[in-house]
């Protein structure tokens, strides 16, 4: 019987998992209909994070979640978008997970609404700024 080192095993596991990480990967591509050459692992790592189309991000747990419930790319990029909109303005960020089972959201013309509140209060603070020079 042949015994192996913990070498031997961290390096079987380490395989398996990189095999299983772009299983589901494939998976994913296959499912929204990618070329496999549309994005990249983070440092060339199956497992780290997954960029794609220049300014897209998923987490291996993002890929996993998206393949074992059939979510489609439409309901992710919404979720960025979500994401984006809630990091301007300092609200929590739902992960993939809470946004598909209908987290509670801030309606989209609510942010749109914050924006033009900005920049009202930018104009009048670079009014008064010009006005204070006379």
């Amino acid at each position: 019987m042949m015994y192996k080192t913990k070498k031997d095993i961290k390096e079987k596991l380490r395989d398996q998992y990189k095999w299983a990480c772009n299983g589901y990967l494939v998976e994913l591509l296959n499912m929204w209909e990618l070329d496999a050459h549309y994005g990249y692992w983070n440092s060339d790592e199956p497992g780290t994070v997954y960029h794609y189309a220049e300014t897209h991000n998923l987490t291996m747990e993002d890929i996993i979640y998206i393949v074992e419930n059939d979510i489609e790319e439409d309901e992710v990029l919404e979720w960025e978008d979500y994401c984006l909109d809630a990091y301007e303005f300092k609200f929590a960020t739902p992960n993939l997970r809470a946004w598909h089972m209908g987290c509670p959201r801030t309606p989209k013309e609510t942010f749109d609404r914050f924006r033009q509140l900005q920049a009202d209060l930018n104009k009048a603070v670079e009014e008064e700024k010009q006005r204070m020079k006379q």
